[in-house]
């Protein structure tokens, strides 16, 4: 009955998309806000004893406010450029239909045995015009459908906020609570290798969380720095662009090229050819040399491994498995060199 049991998995999944989103958010801000509290304000309470009541609350506040700050900064830098670039290519492609048409006459008039070819894919490009009109069209009855899903979703992400703060301020209790529920229904060993697995992957996802963000950092300023060398036009936004898409591992600078040569392409085509070339030498420096060491290294897998690891995730779950293929695949390597190890120490055979 695996159609049934996928159903009823999905509806729990949709009854509890609020719970599920607070955790995966409180578990983000979770590196962020204790890092405040063991960097800024625990030292505060050696000089100030009575703010030890309030240390969770003001690192909680200053971890939603340092959010808040980012994402409002990449907006103000972002939307305006983003609005230059669509009016840009709004005034662009009458000019570049034009000369499109005009570069066709050239060559039916140098060329005439290729004027039949030339009327058929003019008449093709035709069907394709009239075909993206009925698209269009057809997309209205569509637009309540988008809009009551966005709404969910928008009320989701605001349920799953109000849960992670819930959960960021009382973690010790929620954990202490799953602990216990643990050793009181399982028998011990089981409880406790569930307990020392779960400690191994919350190692492994968050140490792979704070590389991949270490990651992207070099690698979007590298990009702002080489866009401004080269005088090349919206540094900040395809910076930002390529950065964002990298958090899908070694292949995500790539898919993030597409649409910023795109821009690039709307104000000088050669720049767009050379933006290409400069991104594809720059993944081969992130590919090769910044990720294998920074994420790799912080997870304990060496380069091989990390790409073995995301060639199968991907293969498997898509963009998710390429995500978290990695994690995921640094705690299955641990456990399995554990249990090695442990056998042939049981064998009397040195692991060296």
């Amino acid at each position: 009955h695996y159609s049934l049991l996928g159903r009823g998995i999905g509806r729990a999944v949709d009854v509890l998309a609020p719970l599920i989103a607070g955790i995966a958010l409180a578990y983000l801000l979770n590196l962020m806000m204790s890092s405040y509290e063991r960097h800024i304000f625990l030292p505060l309470v050696k000089y100030r004893p009575k703010l030890r009541r309030v240390v969770r609350p003001l690192a909680i506040v200053t971890t939603l406010v340092t959010v808040a700050a980012i994402l409002s900064l990449l907006l103000v830098f972002i939307i305006p450029q983003l609005g230059a670039s669509i009016s840009s290519l709004i005034e662009s492609v009458p000019g570049y239909r034009d000369s499109a048409m005009a570069l066709l006459e050239q060559i039916a008039l140098a060329y005439p045995f290729l004027t039949d070819w030339l009327e058929k894919l003019t008449a093709q490009w035709q069907q394709i015009a009239q075909g993206l009109a009925e698209v269009v069209s057809n997309l209205a009855p569509r637009v309540f459908s988008w809009t009551k899903s966005l709404t969910s979703g928008v009320i989701t992400m605001v349920m799953g906020l109000i849960v992670s703060i819930y959960l960021l301020a009382g973690k010790e209790k929620y954990l202490d609570m799953l602990r216990k529920m643990l050793i009181a229904y399982l028998p011990e060993k089981q409880a406790q290798t569930i307990l020392d697995v779960a400690a191994l992957t919350n190692q492994s996802f968050s140490r792979f969380i704070s590389g991949q963000l270490t990651e992207i950092t070099i690698l979007g300023c590298l990009c702002f720095i080489g866009m401004n060398i080269f005088r090349m036009p919206y540094p900040l936004l395809i910076s930002v662009m390529i950065a964002v898409t990298a958090l899908i591992p070694i292949f995500g600078a790539y898919m993030g090229t597409i649409p910023s040569a795109f821009l690039i392409l709307m104000i000088d085509p050669m720049q767009a050819v050379w933006f290409v070339v400069f991104i594809i030498c720059l993944q081969q420096v992130e590919g090769k040399i910044i990720y294998p060491k920074v994420v790799g290294s912080s997870i304990g897998l060496g380069g091989f491994w990390v790409l073995f690891a995301l060639i199968v995730g991907g293969s498997l779950f898509g963009l998710p498995g390429m995500v978290i293929g990695i994690p995921i695949f640094a705690v299955l390597y641990t456990l399995i060199r554990q249990d090695m190890y442990k056998r042939l120490e049981g064998r009397k055979i040195s692991k060296e």
